[in-house]
Parts: structure tokens; C-alpha cells; sequence
């Protein structure tokens, strides 16, 4: 399907350009990470390439922001692209010494090129999800400033006199307001955004349905399975959120202990720990398995790590 292989290494103003030929990576040069830098870099790639950009196929690394706008330019374009993780870029190639934005570049080609019959090209989320994770990023940033400010009030009444304390903690008073209005305002766009979104919608209310999920829990989880559209199982799903134990250190016959893996959206595995802890309190059956369960002489952790699977 695809007959020609491109790799882009990321970077905030310029990206590198490798192209697979004879077998071998081959560097096209260096671009602006911009709209004008993107036609640049096709219009070089057709002089060295013979197959129409439908067959081309583009792969670099999620770098955040900086990635995002190639890919959806070149979505755009309908030139076939893969957005991938840059933690399995790296675990592919082994051994390296050395590392530059060229070098990168022709690594990044040939991962794609060597995975071809198993990669699959990235599908931009509809709007409301990617307006869904821009939302609580907002209030990912509102919410740790304000953390923040709390633990500087604590630091400051034991070093500040009577009086310099008592007029900074009247302007953090007005600040933490200030975020927890915002945070509100944000939380009622979260929802909005939504309600506008019939699936969404149905999913977002099955999902608080459930004892201890709240409005963020299902924000998040809505926002990052694109909606429950990303996983086929709910071990895939676990597997993500890094509550999935996996058997560690097994060799002949010595057995290995599970543990879940490090490797995990740890947001989402953070809110389904708060989201186990509301649980216990206000769900009998779930409470009710979690004192049986320590009885039984189960570690807390393991109980609790259950629980967020159920």
C-alpha cells in the first residue's frame, strides 16, 4: 500500500527530513516547522520520489505541540502519516551511539519503513475531542498553580512576621478564589463540550453512573480512548492506565511476580485511585469486597489495584 518512506525528527522551529531508498535511509535536509516549511518539504520529496503522495508514508515522533500541526497539514494533504509514540521509536532501535537531529531523522525512517505491514496511519479525533483535552489541560495547569499556592502559605507562616503574613495570605485568599472560579468556569465548558456530542453525551453518563466517577473521571477517559473507540478490551484500556499487572522476571524455573508496568497515563491512573477511595466509602458491594479481600491477607495495594480495574 504505501511504496515510499519519509521520517521527520521534531523539533519547536525546524524539523529533519530522512527518505528510504535503496534500502537505506537517506537524509533530504532540515525545515521550518511551519505551513511554508511543510510544502517545502513535498515539494522535494516528489523530485526524489516516483509514486504519487497517496502512497507516501510520513512517520515521526509525538512531541506535543510541536507535532501537531504537521500532522494534521499533512492529514490534510491525504498523505498517509503515523504520529507515534516516541517511547516505541526509541525501544526499536537498539543500541545507539551518537545522537543529532539527522541521525534521528533516518532512525525515525527506518522504524517506519521496517514496521510497514503493521503500522497503521493516525486519525485526527473529531473536534470535540481534541477542544475536550485542550479544556483540561487548562485545568490541569489552573489546578497545579493552585496547589501551589497553598503549599507557599504554609511555607510563609513559618517564616513570615504577623503582619507581612497576614497581608499575603489575604492576597492568596483572593488568588485561590480567583482559580476556583476559573476551574468552575472550565468544568462547566468540559461539560458543554460534551452535551454537544450525542455519543459523548451517553458515554459520559454511563461512565458516572458508576460509584466514584466523576465529571474529570469521565472527561479524561472520554478524551483519551477517543471516546471508548480506542481500545478493543478493557485490558487494553487497563494496560493504558497502568493498572494492568503483567508477570515480571520469569526464567526457566524460577517464577517471576506481577507487577503493573510504569509505562501508563499516570492522570487517568491517578483519578481512578481517587476514584477507588469514593468508591469504598459509598458503594456496600465494592466495600464489601475490599474488607474481604484484606482479610483474606491480600496487600492493600493489590486489593486497591483490583478495584480499579473493576
Amino acid at each position: 500500500m504505501y511504496n515510499f518512506f519519509v521520517g521527520c525528527d521534531m523539533s519547536k522551529s525546524f524539523f529533519d527530513v530522512s527518505f528510504y531508498q535503496d534500502n537505506n535511509p537517506v537524509y533530504l535536509g532540515q525545515f521550518s516547522n511551519d505551513i511554508p516549511g511543510f510544502k517545502k518539504m513535498v515539494r522535494q520529496l516528489k523530485k526524489v520520489s516516483n509514486v504519487l503522495k497517496t502512497s507516501w508514508f510520513v512517520c515521526f515522533e509525538n512531541t506535543g505541540v510541536y507535532s501537531k500541526a504537521l500532522v494534521e497539514w499533512l492529514i490534510s494533504q491525504q498523505i498517509p502519516c503515523r504520529e507515534e509514540n516516541a517511547l516505541a521509536i526509541s525501544k526499536s532501535l537498539g543500541i545507539r551511539r551518537g545522537k543529532n537531529d539527522k541521525a534521528d531523522s533516518k532512525d525515525i525512517c527506518k522504524y517506519g519503513y521496517e514496521k510497514r505491514s503493521s503500522i497503521k496511519p493516525t486519525i485526527l479525533s473529531k473536534p470535540g475531542i481534541i477542544k475536550l483535552k485542550k479544556l483540561l489541560s487548562r485545568r490541569d495547569l489552573l489546578v497545579r498553580q493552585k496547589q501551589g499556592l497553598l503549599v507557599s502559605i504554609k511555607e510563609q507562616k513559618l517564616t513570615l512576621d504577623p503582619k507581612l503574613l497576614e497581608f499575603l495570605e489575604s492576597q492568596n485568599q483572593e488568588l485561590l478564589a480567583l482559580y476556583a472560579r476559573h476551574i468552575k468556569e472550565l468544568e462547566k465548558q468540559i461539560q458543554q463540550t460534551i452535551d454537544e456530542d450525542e455519543e459523548m453525551k451517553t458515554n459520559n453518563e454511563l461512565a458516572q453512573s458508576v460509584v466514584g466517577i466523576g465529571l474529570v473521571n469521565s472527561a479524561y477517559m472520554i478524551a483519551y480512548t477517543d471516546n471508548f473507540s480506542s481500545f478493543e478490551t478493557s485490558r487494553e484500556f487497563n494496560s493504558y492506565c497502568g493498572v494492568a499487572p503483567f508477570e515480571h522476571y520469569q526464567s526457566g524455573n524460577q517464577k517471576g511476580i506481577f507487577k503493573v508496568s510504569h509505562i501508563a497515563n499516570k492522570k487517568i491512573k491517578s483519578l481512578l485511585s481517587n476514584a477507588v477511595n469514593a468508591a469504598i466509602m459509598y458503594d456496600p458491594e465494592l466495600a464489601e469486597y475490599y474488607q474481604r479481600k484484606l482479610g483474606g491477607g491480600k496487600p492493600k495495594g493489590v486489593v486497591l489495584n483490583a478495584l480499579k480495574n473493576k
